[in-house]
């Protein structure tokens, strides 16, 4: 069974193309990062060397945390990407995946005070993305959602820093986003 692998680089526009790969096919990753791969649901995400992995399990969602900070007990930290892989979301909301993508995109920037950057929805293989940069409460938010509409499936990538800290953070955030790797089966 032949898997498609959707490399998603973030350069500004976060153009896509699809390529063919396995875990083994990963790139060489760049100095100061290695690859988590994500099992479960086939992801590729860039780790920074002395960062920290988490994964959690909520009914059917799918979790997984790069951070900065150990994650403490009460699942907190100040700096790192989140990803959310949300199976049926599009059933569960009574529509699309790429609808609830495009909701969830609208109900972020409803403070216009807030929005720093809006990303336009574009096609990219089989999936469609989403997404923006906000700041709320001192803390700086860029949201990238991929809405897979054929399998139902939604994936959520939210880096976070706080709003002080973050120039340096998004050096490192943009890195780990120029490179994702998520599998579209056939």
């Amino acid at each position: 069974m032949l898997n498609y692998k959707l490399y998603l680089p973030l350069l500004i526009s976060l153009l896509a193309n699809t390529v063919h790969a396995d875990k083994s096919d990963l790139p060489s990753s760049p100095a100061g990062f290695e690859w988590q791969w994500c099992e479960d649901v086939s992801v590729g995400i860039l780790r920074p060397n002395q960062w920290h992995f988490k994964t959690q399990n909520q009914n059917a969602t799918r979790g997984y945390f790069i951070t900065k900070e150990p994650i403490d007990d009460s699942g907190e930290f100040s700096t790192g990407l989140s990803l959310n892989v949300i199976p049926n979301v599009g059933k569960k909301q009574g529509g699309l995946a790429s609808d609830f993508a495009r909701s969830f995109v609208r109900a972020a920037i409803q403070d216009k005070d807030s929005i720093l950057q809006i990303i336009p929805p574009r096609s990219a293989g089989p999936a469609k993305t989403f997404g923006c940069r906000i700041k709320t409460d001192g803390t700086v938010m860029h949201y990238f959602l991929i809405a897979d509409d054929n399998r139902d499936v939604l994936y959520l990538f939210m880096y976070e820093s706080p709003e002080q800290e973050w120039t340096s953070a998004w050096n490192i955030g943009q890195t780990i986003l120029q490179k994702l790797y998520v599998d579209f089966p056939e």
